[in-house]
């Protein structure tokens, strides 16, 4: 069985480090590990537009991916695939959501520092496709007869 439900919304509400990737304007994937937070039926995180070029890729409308994987074992992991935008709308409040999960501590020196970066946004990632899978449970084998391990994010 494929992670799903609340054991999937469980595994999404831990602190793990996410990789983010686009497709660059040559065709070459771009992956950068991320903090991230899944809310509202969408993942959101944050970049420097003018530091990466994560904003021109994503303004030129590339595909982007998010995969999400746990470090410890049994290995439980969730890849989403869609497209992303800049979201502009109460950046500040965004990124103290995302930086605060990581560790109030460590959230809040990030955030500081974020705050005082003119570029510094917010990216919205509605996925259109989601896998998730537990290692512990043989979903590894089904993913190799590619048996479809596809699910709805809660």
């Amino acid at each position: 069985m494929p992670l799903e439900g609340e054991e999937l919304r469980a595994f999404l509400a831990e602190p793990h480090l996410a990789h983010f990737a686009t497709v660059g304007p040559d065709g070459r994937p771009r992956v950068r590990p991320v903090w991230y937070l899944y809310a509202d039926g969408a993942f959101w995180f944050t970049t420097r537009l003018e530091a990466r070029r994560t904003g021109a890729d994503i303004a030129a409308g590339s595909p982007v991916a998010i995969s999400i994987a746990s470090e410890e074992r049994p290995y439980r992991a969730v890849l989403a695939h869609g497209t992303a935008e800049v979201w502009r709308k109460d950046v500040r409040r965004w990124l103290e959501r995302i930086a605060t999960r990581y560790g109030e501590a460590e959230g809040r020196r990030w955030l500081a520092g974020a705050l005082r970066e003119p570029d510094r946004v917010v990216l919205r990632m509605v996925p259109e496709r989601v896998v998730a899978w537990h290692y512990g449970r043989g979903d590894y084998a089904r993913m190799q007869r590619k048996a479809s391990l596809r699910v709805a994010l809660p």
